[in-house]
C-alpha cells in the first residue's frame, strides 16, 4: 500500500542526498563544480550536522562531526564521514539505520523511505533496510558506481560511464507497484536524484530527463529548461538549479503546502533539496530559503544556522551540513574541463586572497595533494592540475 502523503531525497525521503563538498573530474567528461568557502561561526563546528523539524530523524547522534555528506530519509538519516565510514540514526523499524559492515570505504550515501544505500570506493553498492519491492536487492554485476539515489520503493545508481541502473518498483498512481526499465537513451548522465515514485537525471550538457510516476506532472520537465547544474526530486515535485542561480520547479502543488511554488527570494542559489512536501534552497549569501509543508517545523530554519555547505530534506525534517571554516566566503568554481592529461577549473578571485587547488585519486585516501597557492588579482583565473587517471576528486581553497 502506498504511504502517501506521509513521507519524504540528497542527491528524498532524503530523496536528495547532499553534495560532498568535493568534486569528481572524469577524464572523458566536462563537468562543473562549486568552490565552497565559508564564514566561521562559534555555534557549530565544521563538519557537523544541524537538524530541524520533528520525528526520529532530528535525533542526531551526539558529537556527529567530520561529516562530508548527509542524506535524509523518512525518519532516519545517513552521514558520510571524512574517514569514509557511515553513521545512521533515527527510525530503525526496518533496520534502515543499522549500517552493515560492507558499507565501508563509502563515497556516497542515500537514505530512501525505509531503506539505505551506499556507494563504495571500489564502485560497488551496499543496501539495507526494507525490501518489500526489491529496493535493496542490488542487481548482480553492478559495478563502477560513482553515486546512488534512494526513493520510496526504488533505487538508482550512476556509473562512471554516464549510464544509470535502477531496481525496485514505483507506485502506478492507482493501486499497484510496477517495475519499469529506464529509457534506452539514459546516457551521458552526470547526476541523479530519486523522488518517492519518480527520478530525475541530469545530463552532462545541462539537460534534465525524468522517469517514473507522473500523476502530478513531476516527470514533465519544462521544455525550455537548460543550463542545469543540480537536481532534486521530492515526494511529487521536482527541482532544478540553473547556472545563473535560479530554481525551477514542477509537479504537485497541494494546497496549502505550496511545495511547487518557488518563493521570489530564492535567487543566487548554490544548493537545493526536496523533501516529501517541502523544499530547501541555499543562497550564495548563506541564507536558507524554505517553502512547502511546515506543520512539523521542517521549514523553520534555526536562527543561528550559518556557514552551510549543503542541505538535505526528509519527510518531516531538514538537515544542514556545516562547512569547512578554513575559508571565508561562498564562491563559484566553473568550467571544469579535462584536456591532454590536465584538468582545470575557473575561479573568480579577489585581490586580497590566495587560491589553492587540491586533489586526490581515491576517496579512501584522507590526504590531499596540494598545488602551490596562487594569489588572486580580482579576475577570473584558471587553476590547473595533472589528471593522468580516469577519475579525480578536487577542491579549491581560498585563504
Amino acid at each position: 500500500m502506498k504511504q502517501h502523503p506521509v513521507r519524504v531525497h540528497g542527491s528524498v525521503v532524503g530523496f536528495c542526498g547532499c553534495t560532498l563538498g568535493l568534486f569528481r573530474a572524469w577524464a572523458e567528461l566536462l563537468l562543473w563544480g562549486f568552490l565552497l568557502t565559508l564564514h566561521p561561526i562559534p555555534s557549530y563546528a565544521a563538519g557537523s550536522v544541524i537538524a530541524w523539524g520533528s520525528g526520529p530523524g532530528t535525533n542526531l547522534p551526539p558529537d556527529l562531526t567530520n561529516v562530508l555528506a548527509v542524506s535524509a530519509g523518512s525518519g532516519h538519516g545517513l552521514a558520510l564521514l571524512v574517514d569514509h565510514s557511515v553513521v545512521a540514526w533515527g527510525d530503525n523499524s526496518y533496520q534502515q539505520a543499522s549500517v552493515p559492515t560492507e558499507a565501508s570505504n563509502a563515497v556516497s550515501v542515500a537514505a530512501g523511505f525505509y531503506h539505505s544505500l551506499v556507494a563504495t570506493s571500489d564502485g560497488l553498492v551496499a543496501a539495507w533496510g526494507r525490501n518489500t519491492h526489491g529496493q535493496r536487492t542490488v542487481p548482480d554485476g553492478l559495478w563502477n558506481v560513482v553515486t546512488i539515489a534512494a526513493g520510496g520503493e526504488h533505487s538508482l545508481a550512476l556509473r562512471s560511464d554516464g549510464t544509470v541502473t535502477n531496481w525496485g518498483k514505483y507506485w502506478d498512481g492507482a493501486a499497484d507497484y510496477l517495475s519499469m526499465p529506464l529509457p534506452a537513451d539514459m546516457t551521458n548522465i552526470a547526476a541523479i536524484s530519486a523522488g518517492y515514485d519518480h527520478g530525475l537525471f541530469l545530463r552532462k550538457d545541462g539537460i534534465v530527463l525524468a522517469w517514473g510516476l507522473n500523476q502530478y506532472g513531476q516527470s514533465d520537465v519544462p521544455t525550455d529548461l537548460s543550463n542545469v547544474v543540480a537536481i532534486a526530486a521530492g515526494g511529487d515535485q521536482s527541482l532544478a538549479l540553473t547556472s545563473n542561480g535560479m530554481v525551477v520547479q514542477w509537479g504537485r502543488d497541494s494546497y496549502p503546502w505550496g511545495q511547487s511554488i518557488v518563493p521570489p527570494e530564492a535567487t543566487n542559489v548554490v544548493a537545493i533539496a526536496a523533501g516529501y512536501e517541502h523544499c530547501l534552497a541555499l543562497r550564495k549569501d548563506g541564507v536558507i530559503v524554505t517553502w512547502g509543508a511546515s506543520a512539523d517545523g521542517q521549514t523553520s530554519v534555526p536562527a543561528a544556522v550559518s556557514n552551510v555547505l549543503a542541505l538535505a530534506a526528509g519527510q518531516r525534517d531538514s538537515f544542514a551540513l556545516i562547512g569547512d571554516t578554513l575559508a571565508s566566503t561562498v564562491l563559484r568554481a566553473e568550467a571544469l574541463l579535462y584536456s591532454n592529461g590536465v584538468f582545470s577549473v575557473s575561479v573568480q578571485t579577489r585581490a586580497d586572497r590566495s587560491y589553492q587547488l587540491e586533489y586526490k585519486d581515491d576517496l579512501a585516501d584522507l590526504g590531499w595533494t596540494s598545488l602551490s597557492p596562487v594569489p588572486g588579482d580580482g579576475t577570473l583565473m584558471r587553476l590547473t592540475a595533472p589528471a593522468p587517471v580516469p577519475r579525480r576528486y578536487f577542491r579549491v581553497r581560498e585563504f
